[in-house]
């Protein structure tokens, strides 16, 4: 935005206003720019906890399934589907989402919980393989993980659309708003330099022509 397509006003106390506007837009530019630098440090800092509850989920995700693996060979796929029919009829999981605060900012709170059951095998320990045990363990747990991991991945997003919001809001001052107050302090401190000019002039003629008046 241009100030030249801004209707200003010549007048030294709109100059003093518009400077003392300037000097606001620049704090409040240097403010904007230390919360952004703060908040950038605070994400890479997350992303690092993010990446390693990530890692470790995918580790443990990768562990279940090889544990699960080793039971489908030593118990058969059909005795697995039996047991995986019966347990989906006796228990039912529940996800509540809630909010939360968190580094200053408000984010969901995931909470993971099983209804008609108990954190326990529901099936007989008899003619079932060790594997079958640690993969029920272990899947329990990577759940807790995966449910971890969403809430720290949707903070991480969060808090990155918030640091985009501020640097826009420093673009903004940057390239627009600092600019074209500049602009409109430099269009109106010529036009009072030039009517201070012009009256300079038509002092020097009134008094030229007072002291060239003839007496009679």
């Amino acid at each position: 935005m241009s100030a030249g397509f801004t209707k200003v006003m010549p007048t030294k106390s709109e100059l003093l206003r518009l400077k003392r506007r300037l000097a606001f837009l620049r704090k409040g530019h240097d403010l904007l720019q230390l919360k952004a630098d703060s908040l950038l440090v605070q994400i890479k800092n997350f992303y690092k906890t993010v990446k390693s509850v990530r890692e470790a989920m995918i580790e443990g995700v990768l562990k279940a399934f090889k544990d699960l693996r080793m039971a489908e060979t030593l118990m058969g796929e059909h005795a697995l589907n039996t047991l995986a029919d019966v347990n989906r009829q006796l228990i039912e999981y529940k996800l509540d989402i809630g909010y939360r605060s968190s580094l200053g900012f408000t984010v969901p709170k995931l909470t993971y919980h099983i209804e008609r059951g108990k954190k326990f095998p529901h099936y007989s320990f008899i003619d079932t393989s060790l594997y079958l045990d640690l993969y029920y363990s272990e899947i329990q747990q990577s759940i807790d993980d995966i449910i971890r991991l969403a809430e720290l991945e949707n903070t991480l997003f969060i808090m990155c659309n918030e640091y985009r919001k501020i640097r826009r809001r420093i673009n903004a001052l940057e390239n627009i708003i600092i600019p074209a107050t500049v602009e409109q302090i430099k269009i109106i401190e010529d036009m009072l330099a030039e009517a201070d000019i012009e009256e300079f002039i038509r002092l020097k003629k009134i008094k030229s022509k007072i002291i060239n008046k003839p007496s009679r």
